[in-house]
């Protein structure tokens, strides 16, 4: 970690920027108060026969307890059913196009929650005092009949609670869900306003303000649906490694290794899976250093009782930060599976804080800028040799008045890193605003940190400087639930893609025959370093290589005889035989061709316009409230053209007849940019979709309307959104990107799965014509 000027200013400065995408703040409320296990009882005697079956479990060494957290509601989190009052109608309110809708109420003895959520604000409303820009509102508040106001809890002291949003808006950001929560408002008060000054993402005066909406109070429904949800008492299980053996771990909610204990806490039963809750706890005896914290987060991996990977994602939890403890939540998106289920860590990643070391320095009495002092002293922390090479006096960003000291550092070992303080606190710099960072090569053996004073410091000066080194603890930790029995069918696994990691790793390492027949040219971007990339036009192998211009969103026409690009004046059409490039008078990106090389669509985002190839006839499509637009590209008949909206759940794509105005809706994905491409048969779509549990998107093709959907490249694969068919409809290029961070484009064929590195291309490939 190189803690330079810059990233402490850009720490300090990002410390004020409100986080807009927090649809789920703090809230506060004792969740872990419980009745008695024969009050329970009593009070719901179906459980008795629940326990019942449940107690037959206890033999395999795992205890279940149910008390007042069975009640879970996704989007609301854990609820008392006793004198539960819910919303009795959603209530909206509209104003200048705007909406605010109150979607969910619950009130019970220990806390108030609301959900609304908005439609109708603009991506021009939420940047107009610039991407980012405040100032921004203040807080919500619930008004009582008499006057009285509640402000929204903090400081959240119960169980760790998993959030599980099922509510969403249509028209994506800067629309929002927000989850509010406040102190229980008494039994007899059934009326209730929420007060909102400011909405989220919107800065002051950008959209209506001070909202006022009232809503009314029920008795929640006596068939109301909850999610059960079972706790664990924990019965630990003691893990001993032995080299090289494995086993069945026995059914437990806690394993420890080595001073770490992995717990299941509660296991959440939704309609469609399963939420796992738990938490990694330690003591400070478990560094060597006698200090230090994880690392990285905890992710636990979930097989089922034939050693089958369950995909599962992260849920957020609201939990209030516990010393030596880190807390986890996943879910599934599935209830059939052969139990046991086990939840594994097989490592910990963790960093050791080394004992604080001393330092003086004697600047002298008229230290100047841009001084460099060779120290080149060792300090051997834990087995490792780190150095102090120089101290030097550096000049902070034009955004602060002040001097830097700065430690330059080198290790025996990657990723070490350090802070250093001034044992007699200094005056500090004075800054207006953060700084960029860096560039250039990274080396993780290579650090430097520093301190930003407000004088140049003069004397003798002491200093604190503190190591930390990466320390991974290895040993395997499981725990395991047997989950219900379910009518459920088992999921089918889907097909597997043609390109997966493996082959990817394989096409790298050798040279493969081209495939007999392909051929055409190429349009290709390369990163050269200037303000725009170059545009390079190739046959298909690489060879013949020739530079268009500098641009951006290049495309080929399907003839293979002009390419559009934009630059700083526009959108220019260059004919490959002629050389003549003029501008056509309009701009935008995302360009692409019609079939009949005529016409080309692209988008200003906030629009979708048609244009003819000299820049008449400009058409604006109208794509209704959609704020974000992506164009896909036009079907063989050159009067209909496909784009994507953004909306609350991912890009959906339509298609639109230019001549009849006819709109069809077909298909959501879900990616940050709703980029695909059409065949030239227009029969079939690829595009990029995220797959659940899964990290990045696969590469995807179907027919236009979803269906046949079949993936081409996993998600492990390094691929770009962006995929290029070729001129016959039965070639894909796929953008890929090596760990040296350079673009490796790979043609495959999505019927057969035949696939082929191209080895001598430079570059992200844009277009492919005859």
């Amino acid at each position: 970690m190189n803690k330079s000027y810059h990233d402490i200013l850009d720490s300090a400065a990002s410390s004020h920027i409100p986080d807009n995408l927090n649809l789920f703040p703090r809230v506060a409320a004792r969740l872990n108060q419980r009745k008695t296990f024969m009050q329970t009882l009593r009070a719901r005697p179906a459980l008795a026969i629940l326990l019942a079956f449940l107690a037959l479990l206890l033999l395999t060494g795992v205890a279940y307890a149910i008390g007042r957290l069975t009640g879970f509601i996704p989007g609301i989190g854990f609820v008392q059913k006793d004198s539960l009052r819910v919303l009795a109608e959603p209530v909206s309110q509209t104003r200048d196009g705007v909406t605010v809708s109150i979607e969910q109420v619950v009130v019970d003895p220990e806390r108030t929650i609301i959900i609304y959520k908005t439609e109708g604000l603009t991506i021009a409303a939420a940047n107009s005092n610039g991407e980012g820009g405040g100032p921004f509102g203040s807080a919500h508040l619930l008004r009582l009949p008499d006057g009285t106001t509640l402000e929204e809890s903090t400081g959240y002291s119960g169980t760790p609670e998993p959030l599980l949003n099922k509510i969403h808006t249509e028209g994506g950001w800067p629309n929002y869900v927000q989850r509010l929560v406040y102190p229980p408002v008494p039994s007899k008060v059934n009326e209730l306003t929420l007060v909102i000054p400011v909405l989220q993402n919107i800065p002051i005066g950008a959209a209506p303000e001070n909202w006022e909406i009232t809503f009314q109070l029920k008795p929640a429904p006596v068939d109301m649906t909850y999610a059960p949800v079972i706790e664990f008492t924990p019965v630990s299980q003691e893990v001993t490694p032995v080299a090289g053996e494995t086993s069945t771990p026995a059914l437990s909610s806690i394993a420890t290794l080595k001073g770490f204990t992995l717990q299941l806490d509660n296991v959440i039963e939704l309609e469609d899976g399963f939420v796992f809750t738990g938490n990694l706890s330690w003591g400070d005896s478990v560094f060597p250093t006698g200090k230090g914290m994880i690392s990285e987060a905890v992710i636990p991996v979930l097989t089922d009782a034939n050693g089958q990977v369950v995909p599962v994602e992260e849920v957020p939890l609201d939990w209030s930060n516990q010393e030596h403890k880190a807390l986890w939540s996943y879910r599934t998106n599935s209830k059939a599976f052969a139990g046991p289920l086990t939840l594994s860590v097989s490592s910990i990643k963790t960093t050791l804080i080394a004992p604080t070391i001393d330092f003086a320095v004697d600047f002298g009495s008229n230290p100047q800028i841009g001084q460099i002092r060779d120290v080149n002293q060792d300090f051997v922390v834990e087995g490792h040799t780190i150095r102090l090479l120089s101290i030097e006096l550096v000049t902070l960003p034009d955004t602060c008045q002040g001097v830097g000291v700065n430690f330059n550092f080198s290790s025996d070992f990657p990723d070490i890193y350090a802070d250093v303080t001034d044992v007699v606190a200094q005056p500090p710099a004075i800054c207006s605003g953060g700084g960029g960072g860096g560039g250039g090569a990274y080396d993780p053996t290579i650090f430097s940190t520093g301190v930003m004073n407000k004088d140049m410091p003069t004397g003798l000066h002491h200093y604190s400087i503190n190591m930390y080194i990466p320390y991974v603890v290895n040993g395997l930790l499981q725990v395991t639930w047997n989950p219900p029995l379910t009518s459920e069918p088992t999921p089918t696994p889907a097909a597997g893609a043609c390109l997966t990691l493996d082959k990817w790793n394989q096409l790298s390492a050798r040279i493969d025959p081209f495939p007999s027949g392909l051929g055409g040219k190429i349009l290709t971007t390369v990163n050269e370093g200037g303000l725009w990339p170059g545009i390079y036009i190739s046959n298909l192998d690489g060879i013949n290589s020739r530079k268009i211009d500098d641009g951006t969103w290049p495309s080929l026409s399907t003839d293979g005889t002009r390419v559009a690009y934009s630059i700083g004046d526009g959108i220019h059409v260059f004919n490959l035989s002629t050389g003549e490039n003029p501008a056509i008078g309009t701009d935008g990106y995302r360009i692409i061709w019609s079939p009949d090389n005529t016409r080309i669509m692209y988008t200003t985002t906030f629009t979708l316009n048609v244009v003819n190839a000299d820049g008449s006839g400009l058409q604006k499509i109208d794509t209704g409230s959609a704020q974000v637009i992506s164009p896909v590209g036009w079907l063989p008949d050159s009067q209909t053209i496909m784009y994507a909206v953004m909306g609350g759940d991912g890009f959906t794509f339509r298609t639109h007849n230019l001549q009849s105005g006819e709109t069809k809706e077909l298909f959501t994905i879900q990616n940050k940019a709703g980029y695909g491409a059409i065949s030239p048969d227009g029969q079939w779509i690829v595009f990029a979709d995220r797959i659940f549990g899964a990290n990045n998107w696969g590469i995807f093709i179907s027919r236009l309307d979803g269906s046949e959907r079949r993936m081409v490249a996993e998600p492990e694969v390094p691929a770009a959104f962006a995929s290029v068919w070729g001129p016959d409809g039965q070639w894909l290029i796929i953008n890929t990107m090596n760990p040296d961070g350079l673009q490796v484009p790979v043609l495959v064929n999505p019927f057969t799965c035949q696939s082929v590195q191209l080895k001598n291309v430079n570059g992200t490939i844009e277009g492919w014509s005859p």
